[in-house]
């Protein structure tokens, strides 16, 4: 059945991209800017977990408290919201959601109200632009000998997938700099065929694909401070492989510093990168967590602000993301159900009951 579904959601991408085409002749630069407007709170996704379905809550800023259960209040009449969310983001009016075993990425508006769901199978993770978004996906849109990934170009407002680009295995991560999508490749453990697909946004093509090491790459692309590189997270594959997390240069196609340390969550904050990592230790049959900050413009590697006392009170940590105002650590746990926020100083500032498994959060900045 799963196949049959593919086969035809193939089909009728292929047939609404020969009919809708791309008019437009704006060539102006798509691209990251500069934060504007301002942070009311934020949207978290709990991917559910143990047959609990995943969530979507709002924390509002004017009193720091969140809205449990905010999505299914505002929507009654909708079954549920999905299983096993994987990527939330805030575009322009919109609040988008993928789920990847429910197969379909969810379309609300900024207070809640469900609008539609988009049906895109395997789907991972979202970035969105210009009233477009853009998923990646591990389902294989092609015959080819390998089973490919490819990333599905959404019209928001429509609601429908218009396009698909076949790139690498198991894509995940995805950043748009410039008039360029970048999207990572995790490939396979077994064979770590790492790499970096560069899809041109006007044609909507794969115009290169670079191999970035015998690394395990996962989760999300984080744009660093210069606007035009890349932090790869490269997590531990084990107690004794301390993973080798990378930064990736757009302008060159290459990598450019490799770190000894392992990540698996990162975020950006003026001009420091910080990222987090954790991995099982059978000695003590408890996870280690450490993380580490980056300056780029000295090339220097500080200690993370939260101090490694503290980081090993969090069972299970399941996402790092920074106040892109405030500079405030959030921290979540997801063995715990728990949210925590941390000072750049590292003192505890609150800590919040979120649904099963907080595992991606998008800020409301309007």
């Amino acid at each position: 059945m799963k196949i049959f579904k593919l086969l035809l959601y193939a089909a009728t991408v292929s047939l609404l991209a020969t009919a809708c085409g791309d008019d437009s002749d704006d060539d102006d630069p798509i691209g990251p800017g500069p934060v504007e407007g301002q942070c009311y709170g934020f949207y978290l996704l709990n991917r559910g977990v143990d047959g609990e379905e995943a969530s979507l809550e709002y924390f509002d800023f004017s009193d720091y408290t969140m809205s449990q259960g905010w999505w299914t209040l505002k929507n009654t009449a909708v079954e549920y919201l999905g299983d096993w969310g994987v990527d939330v983001v805030a575009h322009e009016d919109y609040v988008l959601a993928t789920f990847n075993d429910s197969e379909w990425m969810e379309i609300c508006t900024r207070t809640g109200e469900h609008l539609n769901f988009v049906e895109i199978p395997s789907c991972r993770r979202i970035v969105a632009s210009e009233g477009f978004a853009y998923v990646s996906s591990y389902a294989d849109v092609t015959k080819a000998p390998i089973r490919n990934g490819h990333v599905a170009k959404v019209d928001i407002e429509k609601g429908l997938v218009t396009e698909v680009c076949s790139v690498g295995r198991k894509p995940e991560g995805l950043a748009i700099i410039g008039d360029k999508l970048y999207v990572l490749n995790t490939g396979d453990w077994t064979i770590q065929e790492s790499s970096i697909s560069v899809i041109d946004l006007k044609s909507f093509t794969e115009i290169e694909q670079v191999n970035i090491g015998n690394i395990y790459a996962g989760g999300a692309l984080t744009v660093m401070p210069d606007g035009h590189s890349l932090f790869i997270n490269s997590c531990n594959a084990s107690y004794t492989d301390p993973g080798k997390s990378v930064i990736f240069d757009t302008n060159t196609l290459s990598v450019t510093h490799e770190f000894k340390q392992g990540s698996k969550y990162a975020a950006v904050y003026k001009d420091k990168l910080y990222a987090l990592d954790t991995y099982y230790f059978p000695m003590t049959s408890s996870d280690v967590v450490s993380g580490f900050v980056y300056d780029a413009a000295t090339d220097t590697v500080f200690d993370f602000p939260v101090s490694s006392e503290i980081l090993e009170t969090i069972s299970d940590p399941s996402g790092l993301w920074i106040h892109p105002t405030e500079g405030d650590v959030y921290i979540a746990d997801g063995e715990n159900n728990k949210l925590f926020r941390f000072d750049l100083a590292g003192t505890l500032k609150g800590t919040y009951d979120t649904g099963f498994y907080p595992t991606q959060l998008a800020w409301d900045i309007r």
